[in-house]
Protein backbone atom coordinates (compact mmCIF):
# COMPACT_ATOMS: atom_id res chain seq x y z
CA UNK A 1 0.00 0.00 0.00
CA UNK A 2 0.97 3.58 -0.99
CA UNK A 3 2.29 6.21 1.86
CA UNK A 4 0.02 9.13 2.41
CA UNK A 5 3.29 10.93 2.57
CA UNK A 6 4.78 12.49 -0.77
CA UNK A 7 8.50 11.85 -0.18
CA UNK A 8 7.97 8.37 0.73
CA UNK A 9 5.97 7.63 -1.72
CA UNK A 10 8.02 9.74 -4.52
CA UNK A 11 11.23 7.47 -2.88
CA UNK A 12 9.25 4.31 -2.67
CA UNK A 13 8.46 4.54 -6.83
CA UNK A 14 11.79 5.58 -7.57
CA UNK A 15 12.99 2.05 -5.81
CA UNK A 16 11.17 0.14 -8.04
CA UNK A 17 12.05 1.90 -11.08
CA UNK A 18 16.29 1.65 -10.47
CA UNK A 19 15.56 -2.28 -10.14
CA UNK A 20 13.74 -2.05 -13.28
CA UNK A 21 16.36 0.11 -15.38
CA UNK A 22 19.36 -1.92 -12.96
CA UNK A 23 20.51 1.44 -11.61
CA UNK A 24 21.28 2.05 -8.18
CA UNK A 25 19.01 3.24 -6.05
CA UNK A 26 18.26 7.13 -5.45
CA UNK A 27 17.08 6.70 -2.02
CA UNK A 28 20.07 6.01 -0.75
CA UNK A 29 21.74 8.74 -1.73
CA UNK A 30 18.44 11.81 -1.95
CA UNK A 31 16.46 10.60 0.88
CA UNK A 32 17.17 13.33 3.57
CA UNK A 33 16.61 15.44 0.30
CA UNK A 34 13.63 14.07 -1.14
CA UNK A 35 12.02 13.74 2.39
CA UNK A 36 12.56 17.17 3.14
CA UNK A 37 10.85 18.64 0.23
CA UNK A 38 7.76 16.74 0.24
CA UNK A 39 6.67 16.03 3.81
CA UNK A 40 3.30 16.89 3.60
CA UNK A 41 0.60 14.49 2.51
CA UNK A 42 0.21 13.34 -1.30
CA UNK A 43 -2.15 15.90 -3.06
CA UNK A 44 -1.49 18.65 -0.72
CA UNK A 45 -2.56 21.63 -3.00
CA UNK A 46 0.75 23.74 -1.66
CA UNK A 47 2.57 21.05 -4.46
CA UNK A 48 0.93 23.12 -7.39
CA UNK A 49 2.49 25.98 -6.12
CA UNK A 50 5.77 24.95 -7.60
CA UNK A 51 8.28 26.56 -10.12
CA UNK A 52 9.61 23.77 -11.62
CA UNK A 53 6.17 22.57 -13.70
CA UNK A 54 3.67 24.61 -11.84
CA UNK A 55 -0.03 23.20 -11.27
CA UNK A 56 1.93 19.52 -11.17
CA UNK A 57 0.70 17.66 -8.19
CA UNK A 58 4.60 17.10 -7.64
CA UNK A 59 7.37 19.20 -8.31
CA UNK A 60 9.28 16.18 -9.71
CA UNK A 61 10.26 15.06 -13.87
CA UNK A 62 11.76 12.37 -15.20
CA UNK A 63 13.56 12.68 -18.37
CA UNK A 64 14.88 10.07 -20.64
CA UNK A 65 18.50 11.49 -22.43
CA UNK A 66 19.69 9.29 -26.04
CA UNK A 67 23.28 10.15 -24.36
CA UNK A 68 22.64 8.31 -21.28
CA UNK A 69 20.01 6.10 -22.17
CA UNK A 70 20.12 3.11 -19.33
CA UNK A 71 20.16 6.10 -16.67
CA UNK A 72 17.29 6.92 -13.74
CA UNK A 73 17.08 11.13 -14.31
CA UNK A 74 14.78 13.28 -12.34
CA UNK A 75 14.71 16.72 -11.59
CA UNK A 76 13.13 18.63 -8.54
CA UNK A 77 12.52 21.58 -6.66
CA UNK A 78 13.60 21.21 -3.45
CA UNK A 79 11.31 22.51 -0.35
CA UNK A 80 8.48 24.05 -2.56
CA UNK A 81 6.27 26.77 -0.88
CA UNK A 82 9.96 27.87 0.43
CA UNK A 83 11.49 31.26 -0.05
CA UNK A 84 13.69 31.85 -3.39
CA UNK A 85 16.61 32.35 -1.30
CA UNK A 86 16.04 29.50 1.45
CA UNK A 87 15.41 26.94 -1.67
CA UNK A 88 18.86 28.22 -3.12
CA UNK A 89 20.38 27.55 0.57
CA UNK A 90 19.19 24.68 0.95
CA UNK A 91 19.92 22.75 -2.49
CA UNK A 92 23.35 24.01 -2.24
CA UNK A 93 23.79 22.45 1.11
CA UNK A 94 22.88 19.51 -0.22
CA UNK A 95 24.73 19.58 -3.35
CA UNK A 96 27.70 19.71 -1.53
CA UNK A 97 27.12 17.07 0.62
CA UNK A 98 26.05 14.56 -2.77
CA UNK A 99 29.21 16.48 -4.11
CA UNK A 100 31.55 15.60 -1.33
CA UNK A 101 30.27 11.98 -0.42
CA UNK A 102 30.07 11.08 -4.38
CA UNK A 103 33.37 12.84 -6.18
CA UNK A 104 35.89 13.86 -3.01
CA UNK A 105 37.44 17.26 -2.04
CA UNK A 106 38.92 18.38 -5.52
CA UNK A 107 34.79 18.11 -6.93
CA UNK A 108 33.31 19.72 -4.55
CA UNK A 109 36.22 22.56 -4.93
CA UNK A 110 35.65 22.67 -8.32
CA UNK A 111 31.49 23.33 -7.91
CA UNK A 112 32.47 25.81 -4.76
CA UNK A 113 34.10 27.72 -7.33
CA UNK A 114 31.47 27.74 -10.37
CA UNK A 115 28.75 28.04 -7.80
CA UNK A 116 29.99 30.80 -5.96
CA UNK A 117 28.31 33.81 -7.69
CA UNK A 118 25.41 31.91 -7.64
CA UNK A 119 24.64 30.95 -4.10
CA UNK A 120 24.72 34.54 -2.50
CA UNK A 121 22.72 34.61 1.11
CA UNK A 122 20.52 37.71 -0.14
CA UNK A 123 19.43 37.52 -3.81
CA UNK A 124 17.67 40.09 -5.76
CA UNK A 125 13.80 41.00 -4.74
CA UNK A 126 12.61 39.56 -8.20
CA UNK A 127 13.42 36.25 -7.67
CA UNK A 128 11.19 33.44 -8.52
CA UNK A 129 12.34 30.07 -7.42
CA UNK A 130 16.31 30.55 -6.80
CA UNK A 131 17.41 26.93 -7.38
CA UNK A 132 15.99 23.44 -8.44
CA UNK A 133 18.26 20.11 -8.53
CA UNK A 134 19.01 17.71 -10.37
CA UNK A 135 20.55 14.08 -10.52
CA UNK A 136 21.14 10.74 -12.68
CA UNK A 137 21.65 7.80 -11.81
CA UNK A 138 23.18 4.77 -13.20
CA UNK A 139 24.77 0.95 -11.97
CA UNK A 140 27.54 2.02 -10.34
CA UNK A 141 25.84 5.06 -8.51
CA UNK A 142 24.83 8.73 -8.53
CA UNK A 143 26.69 9.55 -12.05
CA UNK A 144 25.99 13.19 -12.04
CA UNK A 145 24.40 16.00 -9.31
CA UNK A 146 22.96 19.25 -10.69
CA UNK A 147 22.62 22.29 -9.52
CA UNK A 148 19.84 24.99 -11.38
CA UNK A 149 20.60 28.42 -10.10
CA UNK A 150 18.16 30.78 -11.52
CA UNK A 151 19.83 34.19 -12.97
CA UNK A 152 17.21 36.92 -11.48
CA UNK A 153 18.83 39.81 -13.01
CA UNK A 154 19.91 38.72 -17.00
CA UNK A 155 23.34 39.01 -16.22
CA UNK A 156 26.11 37.20 -17.99
CA UNK A 157 29.03 38.51 -16.21
CA UNK A 158 29.51 36.13 -13.85
CA UNK A 159 29.93 32.38 -16.01
CA UNK A 160 33.36 31.11 -16.85
CA UNK A 161 34.84 33.40 -19.98
CA UNK A 162 34.28 30.84 -22.75
CA UNK A 163 30.45 30.34 -22.02
CA UNK A 164 30.06 34.23 -20.92
CA UNK A 165 31.14 34.77 -24.51
CA UNK A 166 29.15 31.91 -26.14
CA UNK A 167 26.15 33.87 -24.10
CA UNK A 168 26.67 36.79 -25.36
CA UNK A 169 27.29 35.88 -29.09
CA UNK A 170 23.62 34.22 -28.79
CA UNK A 171 21.93 37.24 -27.65
CA UNK A 172 23.74 39.11 -30.46
CA UNK A 173 22.41 36.23 -33.00
CA UNK A 174 18.64 35.81 -31.30
CA UNK A 175 17.91 39.59 -29.34
CA UNK A 176 14.93 37.45 -28.16
CA UNK A 177 16.98 35.47 -25.66
CA UNK A 178 17.02 36.29 -22.14
CA UNK A 179 19.05 34.87 -19.66
CA UNK A 180 17.25 32.44 -16.67
CA UNK A 181 19.03 30.16 -15.27
CA UNK A 182 22.42 28.06 -15.22
CA UNK A 183 23.08 24.17 -14.44
CA UNK A 184 26.18 22.94 -12.58
CA UNK A 185 26.60 19.74 -12.45
CA UNK A 186 29.47 16.75 -11.33
CA UNK A 187 30.06 13.74 -12.19
CA UNK A 188 32.85 10.84 -11.65
CA UNK A 189 35.48 12.62 -13.80
CA UNK A 190 34.50 15.88 -14.76
CA UNK A 191 32.17 19.02 -14.23
CA UNK A 192 30.26 21.08 -16.50
CA UNK A 193 28.27 24.25 -17.11
CA UNK A 194 25.08 25.41 -19.08
CA UNK A 195 23.55 28.54 -19.54
CA UNK A 196 19.77 28.89 -20.48
CA UNK A 197 17.95 31.34 -22.14
CA UNK A 198 13.64 31.88 -22.63
CA UNK A 199 12.94 33.04 -25.93
CA UNK A 200 10.40 35.81 -25.75
CA UNK A 201 8.65 35.89 -29.31
CA UNK A 202 8.07 33.80 -31.84
CA UNK A 203 11.14 31.40 -32.94
CA UNK A 204 11.78 30.57 -37.16
CA UNK A 205 13.86 27.86 -36.32
CA UNK A 206 15.95 28.54 -39.33
CA UNK A 207 16.85 31.52 -37.80
CA UNK A 208 19.03 29.26 -35.32
CA UNK A 209 21.10 29.59 -38.42
CA UNK A 210 23.83 31.99 -37.92
CA UNK A 211 24.12 31.38 -33.72
CA UNK A 212 24.87 27.77 -34.49
CA UNK A 213 27.34 28.43 -37.22
CA UNK A 214 28.91 30.61 -34.86
CA UNK A 215 29.14 28.13 -32.07
CA UNK A 216 30.41 25.76 -34.42
CA UNK A 217 27.90 23.38 -34.84
CA UNK A 218 26.14 25.12 -37.89
CA UNK A 219 26.65 21.86 -39.84
CA UNK A 220 24.24 20.18 -37.64
CA UNK A 221 20.95 21.89 -38.61
CA UNK A 222 19.58 19.97 -41.06
CA UNK A 223 19.54 17.17 -38.38
CA UNK A 224 18.18 19.82 -35.70
CA UNK A 225 15.16 20.82 -38.05
CA UNK A 226 14.58 16.86 -39.74
CA UNK A 227 14.38 15.99 -35.79
CA UNK A 228 11.67 18.73 -34.61
CA UNK A 229 10.03 18.71 -38.10
CA UNK A 230 8.66 15.76 -37.50
CA UNK A 231 7.98 15.57 -33.63
CA UNK A 232 5.93 18.36 -34.58
CA UNK A 233 4.34 17.25 -37.69
CA UNK A 234 5.95 19.79 -39.65
CA UNK A 235 5.83 23.13 -37.42
CA UNK A 236 9.23 25.08 -38.10
CA UNK A 237 8.15 28.15 -36.14
CA UNK A 238 7.96 27.66 -32.29
CA UNK A 239 5.53 29.91 -30.44
CA UNK A 240 6.58 32.33 -27.67
CA UNK A 241 6.56 30.69 -23.87
CA UNK A 242 7.76 27.20 -25.75
CA UNK A 243 10.90 27.36 -26.07
CA UNK A 244 14.30 27.23 -23.83
CA UNK A 245 17.97 27.29 -25.16
CA UNK A 246 20.73 26.13 -23.61
CA UNK A 247 24.55 26.14 -24.58
CA UNK A 248 27.30 24.35 -22.54
CA UNK A 249 30.94 24.14 -23.05
CA UNK A 250 32.65 21.31 -23.68
CA UNK A 251 36.38 19.60 -24.42
CA UNK A 252 34.81 18.75 -28.03
CA UNK A 253 33.29 22.14 -28.83
CA UNK A 254 30.27 23.56 -27.69
CA UNK A 255 27.13 22.00 -27.23
CA UNK A 256 23.37 23.43 -27.67
CA UNK A 257 20.07 22.14 -26.50
CA UNK A 258 17.05 23.06 -27.61
CA UNK A 259 14.32 22.40 -24.90
CA UNK A 260 10.43 22.20 -26.55
CA UNK A 261 7.90 23.04 -24.11
CA UNK A 262 4.75 21.28 -25.01
CA UNK A 263 2.13 22.99 -23.26
CA UNK A 264 3.15 25.93 -25.01
CA UNK A 265 2.83 24.55 -28.28
CA UNK A 266 -0.82 24.81 -29.43
CA UNK A 267 -1.50 21.30 -30.82
CA UNK A 268 0.58 19.28 -30.48
CA UNK A 269 0.65 15.49 -32.40
CA UNK A 270 -1.64 13.72 -30.60
CA UNK A 271 0.69 10.65 -31.98
CA UNK A 272 3.76 12.30 -30.40
CA UNK A 273 5.02 9.38 -29.01
CA UNK A 274 4.92 7.05 -32.37
CA UNK A 275 6.79 10.23 -33.89
CA UNK A 276 9.38 9.80 -31.46
CA UNK A 277 9.85 6.04 -32.16
CA UNK A 278 9.44 6.92 -35.72
CA UNK A 279 12.43 9.52 -35.36
CA UNK A 280 14.58 7.04 -33.33
CA UNK A 281 14.36 4.08 -36.31
CA UNK A 282 17.37 4.77 -37.66
CA UNK A 283 19.08 4.34 -34.43
CA UNK A 284 17.76 1.00 -32.65
CA UNK A 285 19.55 1.11 -29.80
CA UNK A 286 17.67 4.05 -28.88
CA UNK A 287 14.48 3.08 -29.41
CA UNK A 288 14.86 0.08 -27.57
CA UNK A 289 16.45 1.95 -24.73
CA UNK A 290 13.22 4.39 -24.62
CA UNK A 291 10.74 1.40 -24.53
CA UNK A 292 12.66 -0.05 -21.56
CA UNK A 293 12.64 2.75 -20.21
CA UNK A 294 9.19 3.63 -20.30
CA UNK A 295 8.02 0.63 -19.22
CA UNK A 296 10.44 0.95 -15.84
CA UNK A 297 8.81 4.60 -15.39
CA UNK A 298 5.68 3.22 -15.62
CA UNK A 299 3.36 2.51 -12.18
CA UNK A 300 1.84 -0.49 -12.27
CA UNK A 301 -1.47 1.06 -12.05
CA UNK A 302 -0.91 3.09 -15.06
CA UNK A 303 -0.54 2.48 -18.94
CA UNK A 304 2.50 5.44 -19.29
CA UNK A 305 5.12 6.81 -17.36
CA UNK A 306 3.26 10.59 -17.00
CA UNK A 307 2.54 13.59 -19.18
CA UNK A 308 4.82 14.58 -21.47
CA UNK A 309 5.98 18.51 -20.93
CA UNK A 310 9.14 19.02 -22.70
CA UNK A 311 11.05 17.55 -26.09
CA UNK A 312 14.58 18.31 -25.75
CA UNK A 313 17.40 18.45 -28.96
CA UNK A 314 20.96 18.02 -28.01
CA UNK A 315 23.58 18.55 -31.24
CA UNK A 316 27.54 19.22 -30.85
CA UNK A 317 29.90 19.49 -33.22
CA UNK A 318 30.55 15.66 -33.61
CA UNK A 319 26.92 14.49 -32.90
CA UNK A 320 23.72 15.17 -34.76
CA UNK A 321 20.15 15.47 -32.78
CA UNK A 322 19.39 13.44 -29.99
CA UNK A 323 16.45 13.75 -27.64
CA UNK A 324 15.75 14.29 -24.32
CA UNK A 325 12.11 13.59 -22.85
CA UNK A 326 11.17 15.17 -19.85
CA UNK A 327 7.90 13.76 -18.00
CA UNK A 328 5.81 14.69 -15.03
CA UNK A 329 5.07 11.18 -13.70
CA UNK A 330 1.47 9.68 -13.36
CA UNK A 331 0.25 8.82 -9.48
CA UNK A 332 0.82 11.71 -7.43
CA UNK A 333 -2.55 13.30 -8.45
CA UNK A 334 -2.85 15.55 -11.51
CA UNK A 335 -0.05 16.27 -14.66
CA UNK A 336 1.15 19.54 -14.95
CA UNK A 337 -0.69 21.41 -17.45
CA UNK A 338 1.77 24.47 -17.94
CA UNK A 339 5.41 24.59 -19.17
CA UNK A 340 8.27 23.70 -16.69
CA UNK A 341 9.91 26.81 -15.81
CA UNK A 342 7.24 29.13 -16.35
CA UNK A 343 4.08 30.58 -14.86
CA UNK A 344 3.06 32.12 -18.25
CA UNK A 345 4.38 32.48 -21.28
CA UNK A 346 6.53 35.21 -19.77
CA UNK A 347 9.16 33.15 -17.15
CA UNK A 348 9.24 36.71 -15.36
CA UNK A 349 5.37 37.17 -14.91
CA UNK A 350 4.76 37.90 -11.50
CA UNK A 351 3.72 34.91 -8.97
CA UNK A 352 0.72 35.17 -6.99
Amino acid sequence: MSSDNAGEEALRRLSIAARRLGTADPAESLGDLVRHSFGRPLGDPSYRRNTLCPGASLPLEHSFSEVASSALRLDMEPVPGASAGTRRQDTTRAQRQLVQRAYGDTALKWFDKRSEPWRALHGPGNERFGAWYGAAFDEGGLAESKVYYEIPDGSLDSLPPNLRQAGRVARACLPGLVPIFTSISCGRSQGAQRIYFYHRGDLRLLDLDPLMHRLGIGHQLPSLLTGVGLLLGGRFVLPEGSVLLGIRDTAKGLEMKLDILLPGVPDPPRELRELIQLHLSDRPSSQRALRHWMQAMTPDDRRDPGQMSAVSVRVTPAIGSRLVLYFSPAGYDQPSTRPRGARASDPYAPMP
